[in-house]
């Protein structure tokens, strides 16, 4: 269960209604302003099982869709769009509740064993920190199956300079015009310990990103070469911890609505 912390609340609210009024967003954040994010640990085989039931039992609907992307074999995660942000998490919550008073006696002992690690928070995505192509959109980012995930859990005393940080970092990197890159950044909330903020380098294939993704990238940076390493420095020293992981997108886990 989401624990929501009043504080939080509002600042996110604020953080929302600030952003709508400042600029106006590529699709893929208009799309999906906050998701819901769910890690799995310990996953086996029937967890596996269990969201192929869910596609499956979900075919030809409409309703909230999700992504489920693999770490390794113990460590799994779904990501859900929040179309209406904050608004979206209990419709998310009933409608999953009441399909789960569906599931017969087989299904249930699948989704205990999917379950019992599971942890739930609330990302907010940050469009003027993250770095897109014109016009890129939730199709897109479901064309890129790989992504390359940090984790930065921020030193409360420090949130503010990590973040300027990024954004001059992402400023940099927009304005050289760097091909076949795509970052989007989400700030935590709901869930989370203290300030996250996640970083998603999404791509083809790992092959790519680390191969000509990667060459294109360092060309383009050349020139202010020096000031995004400072940069991703100061961004590194503002944490207290980091988290640094890859994510395959599993097709035959996600489901999309029919609508």
């Amino acid at each position: 269960m989401l624990r929501i912390r009043p504080a939080i609340f509002v600042a996110t609210l604020l953080a929302v209604s600030t952003h709508a009024v400042a600029q106006e967003p590529e699709p893929i954040f208009q799309q999906v302003p906050a998701v819901l994010y769910e890690t799995y640990r310990g996953t086996t085989s029937n967890f596996d099982d269990y969201f192929r039931m869910l596609v499956q039992k979900y075919a030809g609907t409409d309703g909230y869709g999700w992504a489920v992307y693999r770490e390794n074999g113990k460590v799994a995660y779904r990501i859900t769009a929040l179309p209406e942000g904050l608004a979206s998490v209990l419709p998310v919550q009933q409608a999953r509740g009441a399909s789960f008073q569906e599931f017969d006696e087989n299904q249930l002992a699948l989704w205990s064993q999917s379950w019992a690690t599971r942890h739930a928070a609330m990302y907010n995505a940050a469009p003027d920190l993250s770095v897109v192509p014109a016009g890129f959109t939730v199709d897109d980012i479901r064309a890129q199956p790989y992504h390359r995930v940090i984790v930065y859990h921020l030193k409360w005393d420090q949130a503010g300079a990590f973040r300027e940080a990024l954004a001059r970092r992402s400023e940099l990197d927009r304005a050289a015009g760097i091909e076949n890159f795509v970052l989007t950044v989400w700030n935590g909330g709901f869930g989370t310990e203290g300030q996250t903020v996640m970083l998603r380098v999404s791509a083809e294939s790992r092959e790519a990103d680390a191969g000509p993704n990667r060459a294109a990238r360092m060309a383009k940076r050349q020139p202010y070469w020096e000031e995004w390493v400072a940069l991703t420095r100061t961004m590194a020293d503002a944490a207290w911890a980091m988290d640094v992981h890859d994510e395959w997108r599993q097709n035959d886990l996600s489901w999309t609505p029919a609508n």
